[in-house]
């Protein structure tokens, strides 16, 4: 999910070629620690030209993080939240050879809706897509 967020406008190769500074940088993507950053980590997160560098995405991350740590702790996890609107069901999608996927299905909307109102941030219909793909949710390989 992280990757995700990080993604959103930019190119993908970018955020490959940072993933490992990424991983590095947020602690694996440990949701129980990224919420323990404060704003030294955030000053050192926005200061590192190996990582991306946004404040909205950066502050993102840490509240997503402190939102799944809080629901670690009352037994939830992301996993089964991002199931659960396909009862655990993985959701062929039919890609049209020579044309893109599209940005966003009205699954990649309600999801993004709930995630909203869980409180989460920089996860829109369209991030929520690239993530529901990357997840196996949405099944849509050419093969």
């Amino acid at each position: 999910m992280c990757l995700e967020c990080f993604q959103s406008g930019l190119s993908w190769a970018l955020v490959w070629q940072k993933r490992p500074a990424l991983l590095e940088a947020y602690q694996g993507f440990d949701p129980a620690k990224v919420a323990q950053f404060g704003e030294e980590e955030v000053a050192k997160l926005l200061a590192d030209p190996a990582l991306i560098r946004n404040q909205l995405k950066v502050r993102a991350t840490i509240n997503n993080a402190r939102i799944l740590s809080r629901w670690h702790q009352e037994g939830r996890t992301l996993e089964q939240f991002t199931w659960s609107f396909t009862n655990g069901r993985s959701i062929r999608m039919e890609p049209v050879p020579g044309l893109p996927l599209p940005a966003k299905t009205p699954l990649s909307e309600q999801v993004a809706t709930e995630f909203k109102r869980a409180g989460f941030k920089f996860t829109g219909p369209v991030v929520v897509m690239s993530y529901l793909t990357a997840v196996g949710v949405i099944n849509a390989r050419l093969a």
